[in-house]
């Protein structure tokens, strides 16, 4: 599952991973002595960061859809047009050909 963190909720798990550490520490070997509120803590930070991370890749791959949809209408311009106007729907074609590249280099991000 994709996850989105905050630099605040990177540092807090940061925080709460040496708290845990050190419960984990300075209890018994053979039982679970980290408190259940940094256990809980520890989980909202994670289901905040997974919702916000799946909405990113909603929006992502929105976009992407639309960044593609106007690449083939640039396309279909182009092959439409003749002279200065198949030069400048070429251009704009290879325009939104790299912006779906860049949106699609972003979405990898989450996989």
């Amino acid at each position: 599952m994709p996850s989105s963190y905050t630099g605040a909720e990177k540092r807090r798990i940061a925080w709460l991973a040496i708290k845990a550490g050190k419960q984990s520490i300075a209890g018994d070997r053979n039982t679970d002595t980290i408190a259940p509120k940094v256990k809980r803590e520890m989980d909202r930070i994670e289901e905040r960061a997974a919702d916000r991370g799946e909405r990113e890749v909603q929006a992502l791959q929105r976009k992407l859809s639309a960044a593609r949809d106007a690449a083939a209408t640039a396309k279909a311009t182009m092959r439409t047009s003749s002279g200065k106007d198949r030069a400048t729907a070429r251009t704009q074609m290879h325009e939104q050909e790299a912006a779906a590249r860049r949106v699609e280099r972003e979405l990898r991000r989450y996989q």
